[in-house]
């Protein structure tokens, strides 16, 4: 399949449900509706969404499904120098400045589009903002600081969460933003399925360290509540790893507390994912037959997508683990030795390779090009502290890329950076 071709799926654009005027963002209303927490708020909001799209007879959209290796021209990077979002080719050249005085977070604070040509990000004490990587005047989504943020599988627009309620809006801005799920600061981390189909995202209960794990399709309607989690953790804003669907849709993974489960589209009993204490940052593979996740002392694991046969990876603390395209490799940072180094594992044999090792960087943020030849990551100035993959207040070394064979030194692509994604424009 060409990087320009695409098949359907079904997806009811959310547009068509509510092309009714839309009530101002912010306000405790839905439809006409008063909010609350009450089982009748909802009620009421999901007969109205499903009567909107009985009258309205809308057309489901066109959900891309794209070549899983497009063509190295294609292929760029992204990442933060300083406050500022960045862009440049996989080899270095055209870099590009997309954004300024980006708000800091824990993670990346911006995301990409499914498509490559747009990406949202949060500016310092102001709104939610998207802007074209081809350049041009970015977008206000939001005045106000979005928490959680998830691309529509189309690219047309976002959902997001302010004040812990959920909005739907569009990069055609002439459509007003749209409330999904409100009620009176309720509700994070909504996330799109890959098949466009439902909508995942946390409610939260009379009990402050209890949340419903709530599904909904994607034209607002079937609302179900999953199971519940108990996170310890309060939310990190702009952080895509809390909520994460396997790549075939049937079931998502809530990383959120202690333990994760992995709740079923289908329904039934969530399955308890990772074993030992405090399993966290789980990753699917990308067939989503298997998970990575670390335990209490950092270290790697592998598990089934089931929960079970569980296998150590690694004896010493990782962080940053990313799987390969092809499924069957998992590159990390590891500290060993009073060191640190990027380094890849195959999952099958155990058999792993430093790719850097012996100087004085601390390696961050490793993502793989889309055709697994690559790795792209960043470095940071050790100062001769103990190993760790802790960077925050390091002066950065900037953004570099190896082989994934080992076959040749890392090469240094820009002179400073940091939180690095790599993504290809359809």
């Amino acid at each position: 399949m060409g990087v320009n071709e695409f098949v359907s799926t079904p997806l009811v654009r959310l547009r068509c449900i509510f092309h009714q005027p839309a009530t101002k963002v912010g306000r405790r209303d839905f439809l006409g509706f008063s909010g609350g927490s009450g089982r009748s708020f909802v009620g009421a909001v999901l007969l109205s969404l499903a009567l909107l799209l009985f009258v309205t007879g809308c057309e489901p959209p066109q959900v891309p499904e794209y070549d899983a290796t497009p063509p190295p021209s294609a292929l760029r990077i992204a990442y933060l120098d300083g406050k500022n979002l960045h862009m440049m080719k996989t080899d270095g050249s055209e870099i590009t400045l997309l954004a300024r005085n980006l708000q800091p977070t824990e993670c990346a604070p911006y995301y990409v589009s499914p498509d490559g040509q747009w990406v949202a990000y949060q500016q310092v004490d102001d709104g939610l903002w998207a802007v074209s990587t081809a350049g041009g005047t970015p977008i206000m989504l939001s005045d106000g600081l979005a928490g959680s943020v998830s691309w529509f599988p189309d690219s047309s627009g976002v959902v997001y969460t302010l004040n812990d309620d959920v909005y739907a809006q569009w990069l055609d801005t002439s459509q007003s933003p749209q409330p999904l799920a409100v009620g009176g600061r309720r509700f994070l981390f909504p996330t799109w399925s890959p098949d466009g189909k439902y909508i995942a995202f946390l409610e939260t209960t009379t009990d402050p360290d209890v949340y419903n794990v709530i599904l909904i399709q994607s034209d607002g309607t079937g609302w179900r509540t999953l199971g519940t989690t108990a996170p310890q953790i309060s939310e990190r804003r702009l952080c895509p790893d809390v909520v994460v669907w396997s790549p075939d849709s049937t079931r998502f993974l809530v990383d959120f507390g202690d333990p994760s489960f992995a709740f079923y589209v289908a329904g039934g009993s969530p399955v308890q994912m990772g074993a030992g204490l405090s399993p966290t940052n789980h990753a699917w593979s990308p067939d989503g037959r298997s998970l990575t996740y670390q335990d209490e002392l950092d270290h790697l694991w592998l598990t089934k997508a089931d929960g079970s046969d569980h296998r150590q990876l690694t004896d010493f603390p990782v962080s940053d683990a990313v799987w390969s395209p092809p499924d069957s490799q998992v590159a990390y940072i590891a500290q060993r030795s009073g060191d640190t180094a990027l380094e890849i594992i195959d999952v099958q044999t155990g058999e792993s390779r430093s790719l850097t090792i012996g100087d004085d960087f601390l390696e961050s943020s490793p993502h793989w090009t889309l055709d697994g030849t690559y790795l792209i990551f960043a470095r940071h100035v050790a100062q001769d502290q103990p190993a760790s993959t802790e960077t925050e207040g390091l002066p950065s070394a900037g953004i570099w890329r190896v082989p994934a064979d080992g076959s040749a030194p890392p090469q240094r692509l820009a002179l400073t950076g940091d939180a690095v994604q790599v993504f290809a424009i359809r």
